[in-house]
């Protein structure tokens, strides 16, 4: 009888092994779209006219003071959805001075560019989940601000 061992352990282990890379480096493979709902809104402490602005449901306006913000009342100037390619990076315009560049990350992460008149204004990296919405600004200025809110719509 001989002491060699038997080729077949090994070889068995060198499946079972690549098996299991394939497995877990898939992940990033099997990464779908992020969909988003993204809101500028505008911050202020001046009441302004119904007609021309429209202002933010009571729910939404309730966790920004848990945040807590330091506006009174809060307008939204635009509302755009969209799709985030996944690892990829998608602009969005959200006025003729605002565009934001989101990019999809792993984990339930993004990173968001903020741009204002063609100039780069902040950049963050944010934890984003289905149903959660997260927040990107700018300076306020003359005691009003702005910012934009991002929230996933659905499971990547």
């Amino acid at each position: 009888m001989s002491c060699a061992r038997s080729p077949r352990p090994r070889f068995l282990r060198r499946i079972l092994a690549a098996g299991l890379a394939l497995v877990l480096g898939a992940g990033p493979l099997l990464a779908a779209e992020l969909k988003l709902e993204l809101r500028l809104i505008w911050c202020t402490n001046e009441k302004l006219p119904h007609d021309k602005h429209k202002e933010v449901e009571p729910a939404t306006v309730e966790k920004f003071r848990k945040v807590p913000f330091k506006w009174k009342y809060y307008y939204e100037i635009k509302r755009v959805t969209g799709t985030v390619p996944s690892r990829g990076t998608k602009p969005f315009t959200m006025s003729d001075k605002c565009t934001i560049e989101i990019t999809e990350m792993a984990g339930p992460k993004v990173e968001a560019k903020l741009i204002g008149e063609g100039r780069p204004v902040v950049k963050a990296t944010k934890n984003l989940a289905p149903g959660e919405w997260t927040t990107i600004g700018g300076d306020d200025k003359d005691g009003a601000g702005w910012f934009v809110l991002i929230t996933e719509l659905g499971e990547k």
